[in-house]
């Protein structure tokens, strides 16, 4: 079969020669030519036909249509078994996708030029030919494989029937290309189809056997200045293909019926229900940033895969167009649902919950809570944990010389800055008591360093308090303020965390000996002049030498016959003051001295203390503890522990 993608449009003196030459190709091949006999089977010409210079129209749902028809001269139609259009329509982008199967040229049906050949390939010329007549119509029963051959329009969409099959096109009889690969150049490798040069087969240097029971397309490829080529969907990185091979690309989807067709109902309908399952459920399980992310994820994913899927040319059952409007839509749909759902209600719930709870709770149980609110129900559980308490020293005297509007500033700067500290080291609030506060960590997340926290916030609340003395001081505050002094208490055990009290109303906080014990120690700090205390426990949850402590005695704390060993703590290693190592080591001899007895000895070593720090009041402590160990001795059964009567 040759197919011409070239018009001749106008009479030329060797028309009789080649249309002789044509008419010689259609009856008889080469072998029955010097053989004398006939063909069983006439090969077919494919001529073009165009319409005019000026434009024609092209409207939704009609044939492209020409107001006339240009055909071959005589010469050529004489010898051309079926004429084909070689009208294109690219999209709005410049690039070529689709082929107008009809057109209507003047008050002919003409079908495409890969039509044409394809009916010529296939033995269906007189259908083609027959249909080519102003039959076209759109039929209003479903297309019936029984209709026979010929050319008819489905109302439904569902295709053109033509070549005795059913070709998907629009109903403007547009059939999208299914483009086997990019445009061909000549002399080149990888070659989407067999490309030969016209001077070379002239020439003699094309074997005959190339083109032997093939389908041959005659035309420009390669030549400027004609206007002849266009972008296609595989021109990317190439360059533009010649018009010539756009048919050839239409043929061979119409021969091999590599149709693109949309994606089957069942699969567009399967894949929104399982996009809006799955995309609402996430979008009710997750953030809202993380399943705003996994939607456009699977959108993504879908999208890539669609592309990758609809690039599969060869797929014997076609090629499917996946649908890129409904499946999207329902990924969407869903996420905004469940998402609006959740900020009109869930959302609108939790600021009500967290506006009404936040006056009561610290912020991290408010979190907890906000996660599970089965959390707000009486009962407890038991973990290790550490608790802080911090007071005010002489309280007493600083709100009797103070107006009640002043006492509340100063003690609501004070407060303020302390809960400051606790939040930041991520510990729980669990209450103000007058001028005192009540801390913990460890629950009701998991903290590992729960014992370094609690004890680090001791040392930068006594800091804090420092650069509040200086804040009082320049604002003129009474002294007895701005030299106010605070004790904390640190301690490290079994304590049971959650809600006690009445059905109706409860409190959120921790119990247990442990937690008395670390109330207790805040208040030895009275009987050492020390500001932070913490207990042995608390010191074995640290890694050693993480923070600077000195040990203090052993005690026995109000309520407790066990006695316990406290220490002072001083500082982290990193803002330690100069002469503390010193200290250290004598205070280190100095107790070693009191363990043994040794009173009078250890007296001249705690003073050595105070002649290094004159204002270490824990030595004092001791060196006047000493001197009345030295002059009343204890007995010899004495164990060096000292037992506090008063909390």
């Amino acid at each position: 079969m040759i197919a011409f993608d070239v018009g001749f449009l106008e009479p030329n003196a060797d028309d009789a020669i080649v249309a002789e030459s044509l008419n010689r190709f259609r009856k008889l091949s080469p072998e029955e030519l010097r053989a004398g006999g006939a063909s069983p089977n006439p090969r077919a010409v494919v001529s073009p036909a165009v319409g005019p210079q000026e434009s024609g129209r092209v409207e939704p749902g009609q044939l492209p249509f020409f107001n006339r028809i240009q055909a071959p001269v005589p010469a050529y139609l004489a010898v051309t078994d079926v004429l084909g259009h070689a009208v294109t329509i690219p999209d709005k982008d410049g690039t070529l996708r689709v082929d107008p199967l009809f057109v209507r040229l003047g008050t002919r049906d003409v079908p495409a030029l890969p039509l044409a050949a394809a009916a010529a390939f296939t033995n269906s010329v007189g259908d083609v030919n027959a249909l080519s007549q102003p039959t076209y119509k759109l039929v209003t029963a479903p297309f019936s494989s029984s209709r026979g051959q010929g050319f008819t329009i489905d109302a439904d969409g569902n295709g053109l029937a033509a070549l005795r099959r059913l070709i998907p096109v629009e109903s403007s009889t547009q059939m999208i290309i299914s483009y086997a690969g990019p445009p061909s150049r000549l002399g080149s490798d990888g070659q989407t189809f067999n490309i030969v040069s016209f001077v070379d087969v002239m020439e003699g240097k094309v074997k005959p056997s190339v083109f032997k029971d093939k389908m041959v397309f005659i035309g420009l490829l390669g030549a400027s200045g004609f206007a002849d080529d266009y972008w296609t969907p595989t021109s990317q990185g190439v360059g533009k293909m010649a018009g010539v091979e756009i048919h050839a690309n239409a043929f061979a989807t119409l021969v091999s019926a590599k149709f693109f067709t949309d994606q089957q109902f069942p699969v567009t309908a399967a894949l929104v229900v399982v996009f809006s399952l799955f995309t609402g459920f996430s979008a009710a399980r997750l953030r809202i940033v993380l399943s705003a992310l996994v939607t456009l994820l699977i959108g993504l994913v879908y999208f890539l895969g669609s592309l990758k899927y609809a690039d599969s040319l060869f797929d014997p059952a076609g090629v499917a167009i996946p649908n890129l409007v409904f499946p999207p839509l329902a990924l969407l749909a869903a996420f905004l649902s469940v998402i609006v759902y959740r900020v009109v209600f869930e959302q609108a719930e939790a600021r009500a919950t967290r506006g009404a709870m936040g006056k009561y709770l610290s912020p991290a149980i408010l979190a907890e809570v906000l996660k599970d609110p089965d959390q707000l129900k009486l009962g407890g559980e038991r973990w290790v944990m550490t608790a802080l308490f911090t007071d005010i020293r002489g309280f007493t005297s600083i709100s009797e010389s103070l107006e009640p509007q002043a006492l509340v500033k100063i003690l609501n700067e004070y407060l303020s800055a302390m809960t400051d500290i606790v939040h930041e080291q991520e510990g729980v609030l669990d209450k103000y008591m007058g001028d005192a506060i009540m801390a913990w960590w460890g629950a009701p997340t998991d903290q590992p360093d729960h014992a370094y926290r609690a004890a680090v916030t001791g040392i930068l609340m006594r800091a804090k308090l420092r650069e509040l003395h200086k804040m009082w001081a320049d604002r003129n505050e009474p002294e007895n303020v701005s030299t106010m002094e605070m004790g904390v208490g640190v301690n490290t055990g079994p304590m049971v965390y959650g809600n006690t009290g009445s059905h109706d109303r409860f409190d959120f906080t921790v119990l247990g000996d442990a937690v008395n014990l670390a109330s207790r120690l805040e208040g030895a700090n009275k009987e050492y002049g020390s500001n932070v205390i913490i207990s042995q426990s608390t010191l074995d949850q640290m890694e050693k030498d993480q923070l600077v402590t000195r040990f203090m005695d052993f005690i026995a704390v109000k309520g407790k016959t066990e006695p316990i060993s406290i220490y002072e703590l001083i500082s982290t290693p990193e803002g330690v003051a100069p002469y503390i190592p010193q200290v250290l080591t004598v205070w280190n001899k100095a107790m070693d001295l009191y363990k043994n007895r040794s009173f009078e000895e250890a007296a001249r070593a705690f003073e050595e203390v105070l002649e290094i720090n004159p204002n270490d009041r824990t030595a004092q402590v001791y060196l006047e503890r000493c001197r009345d160990l030295a002059d009343a001795p204890p007995p010899a059964d004495w164990d060096g522990v000292f037992v506090m009567t008063h909390k």
